[in-house]
């Protein structure tokens, strides 16, 4: 195989690993999401605080996030921002836009960026 063939496979398998990160990360917005709505529902205020998963993408996490429904709510803000615990950002395909003492808010770019806010849409589970 030549340079520019293997080249591109290469290119190819980092795009859709990135592809497969950033549906994890989407997904676990959207459990986050749930477990947010119940506790409203269940008269929970903004200053309450609760339980998240991380939401890294990483295959295998399984890190627990604690801050309070209006920290949740401030870092989806847009539907491109995810919280991760510290260590778990991929800077390959986004950039920590808060640091928090027990978790980051990362903010998507490039084609995760796209991935993230169709997944966003698709689950009705916007910001």
């Amino acid at each position: 195989m030549n340079i520019v063939a293997r080249h591109c496979l290469d290119s190819a398998a980092v795009d859709d690993r990135h592809a497969r990160i950033a549906k994890n990360e989407a997904a676990f917005r959207a459990t986050n999401r749930e477990i947010e709505r119940a506790g409203q529902e269940a008269g929970d205020a903004p200053d309450q605080v609760m339980e998240v998963l991380c939401e890294c993408g990483k295959e295998g996490c399984s890190g627990l996030i604690t801050l309070t429904i209006a920290e949740y709510d401030d870092a989806h803000s847009q539907e491109d921002r995810f919280i991760v615990l510290p260590g778990h950002e991929a800077t390959e395909i986004e950039t920590v836009v808060d640091r928090r003492t027990s978790y980051f808010v990362v903010d998507k770019f490039g084609e995760a960026e796209e991935i993230a806010e169709q997944e966003s849409r698709s689950t009705g589970r916007e910001s």
